[in-house]
C-alpha cells in the first residue's frame, strides 16, 4: 500500500484510486464510520464506496483534514 503524508496537516494517508480512475487520499487508520473499503490486490489500491459492505473501512482524508479547503478543485 502506498502511504505518505498530507502536504497540509502532515497526517499519514493512503493514496487510493476510485472506480473512475481518480486519486483519492484516505486516512491511514481504519475507521468503523468510514465510507470506503480498499481492494489491496491492486496498486494503487482501489477505493469503493461501501455503505453496507462488511470489513475494514477508511475515511476520506478530505473529510478529516483541517486544511481540506486548500485542496478542493474549484470550477
Amino acid at each position: 500500500m502506498s502511504a505518505s503524508h498530507c502536504r497540509s496537516c502532515g497526517a499519514p494517508i493512503i493514496w487510493a484510486e476510485t472506480v473512475n480512475g481518480r486519486r483519492m487520499p484516505l486516512d491511514e487508520d481504519p475507521d468503523p464510520d468510514g465510507k470506503f473499503v480498499l481492494d489491496e490486490t491492486r496498486e494503487p489500491p482501489l477505493a469503493t464506496f461501501a455503505p453496507t459492505d462488511p470489513g475494514e473501512r477508511f475515511q476520506s482524508h478530505f473529510a478529516t483534514c483541517p486544511d481540506s479547503d486548500k485542496h478542493r478543485r474549484r470550477p
